[in-house]
């Protein structure tokens, strides 16, 4: 099963065509919102959130994977980072370099709506936008809905039809990679970076664009409901859900690099005995997680926090395929179920063996840390 994530949507043309001298201590955030933070409008899959970076994690190359921030209106939130995130020179209109990030900076994210429910929020960045003007003019992210022609004048419909651009002859045109494009090359489902105003009460929901960036389209496979979570990658889940607490133990995987981002959430996990690796000593980081060894890692952490079966038990696992669980993983299957964490993935099926993508991984841990919170 499934639970559906809520998320907070604002729409990117109202919140950034608005001044914001209330959040200036924020830097860099022109913005202001009379706009409630719980204020919903029509979902085009992607939110806008502003606010300013404490804490940026790198890998081994210096490349920013994460970025956690906060926000006085917003909270804090935590930003996934990809080879598919653009960065954007809000200011020059050109792609930036985050090279010279830097902790305290004020930014604006463009992120997936698909959120997880841990405190705070984690999400993928689709946009991270720097040099702010402090004025109504800043880049926005939007995908193309629809184009029409009509004269000179192109229209774009974008943000789940709700905001319309119109373009022509004046309007700027570049590619991300600094290169130049026609409006005419523009097409449903192409994602852009705009520069326009807010729309006007005679004109509501439309607005002109000074200038537009086409972005390079997303590779197919790379987005968190297709990329396939990994065994370092639950762990740095559970390890960012229980506070991120250091501590002073020795870990001897010989896989596991100190300096990586999740070692020290594989340090945790194994002092926390909710992991130790494989017969031969490695823990596997990049191996793919499956949805038993998911239930089992979950397990032991609720099993730490006074949770999961006492005493004399017994709970049915009435699926098709419960004879293929792991005689190590049945008690933890039985709790989950039965808590309905995990469930039928379709025809009656439990699929202990199958591997488990980022997005449902993040799906289970928020119901997961619902139940022991509730």
């Amino acid at each position: 099963m499934k639970k559906q994530l809520p998320v907070l949507i604002l729409s990117g043309a109202l919140a950034c065509a608005m001044a914001l001298p209330t959040l200036a201590a924020e830097q860099a955030v022109p913005i202001s919102a009379p706009v409630s933070a719980e204020e919903t409008v029509a979902n085009p899959g992607y939110v806008l959130y502003y606010g300013t970076i404490q804490q940026i994690i790198r890998d081994e190359n210096g490349v920013p994977t994460q970025l956690r921030l906060d926000s006085e209106r917003y909270g804090e939130y935590v930003m996934h980072l990809s080879a598919e995130t653009v960065w954007i020179d809000s200011g020059n209109r050109v792609q930036d370099d985050p090279a010279d990030l830097a902790e305290g900076e004020g930014v604006y994210v463009f992120h997936s709506a698909a959120a997880t429910l841990s405190l705070p929020p984690q999400s993928a960045a689709l946009a991270v936008v720097r040099n702010i003007p402090m004025d109504a003019g800043c880049a926005q992210y939007h995908v193309v809905e629809a184009v029409s022609q009509e004269g000179e004048t192109l229209t774009i419909t974008t943000d789940a039809g709700t905001l319309r651009l119109t373009a022509d002859g004046e309007t700027g045109c570049s590619t991300y990679e600094g290169g130049t494009f026609t409006l005419s090359q523009l097409q449903a489902g192409d994602r852009v970076m705009a520069w326009h105003g807010m729309s006007t009460e005679q004109e509501a929901g439309t607005a002109y664009a000074a200038h537009l960036m086409l972005l390079p389209g997303e590779e197919e496979g790379d987005t968190e409901s297709d990329q396939v979570l990994t065994r370092a990658g639950l762990v740095s889940m559970l390890h960012e859900q229980a506070g991120a607490p250091v501590v002073n133990y020795a870990m001897q995987y010989p896989d596991v690099d100190q300096s990586a981002d999740y070692a020290e959430a594989v340090r945790w996990a194994t002092s926390e005995k909710l992991v130790s690796g494989y017969d031969n000593g490695s823990f596997g980081p990049e191996d793919p997680i499956t949805r038993e060894q998911l239930a089992v890692i979950l397990y032991r952490y609720a099993q730490s926090q006074d949770q999961g079966f006492t005493g004399a038990w017994a709970f049915p696992l009435d699926y098709t395929d419960a004879d293929q669980v792991s005689e190590y993983a049945y008690e933890a299957m039985c709790w989950m179920t039965m808590h309905e964490i995990l469930g039928d993935v379709g025809d009656g099926r439990l699929a202990p063996r199958d591997t488990v993508t980022v997005e449902e991984g993040s799906a289970i841990l928020a119901q997961f840390m619902e139940q022991l919170e509730g």
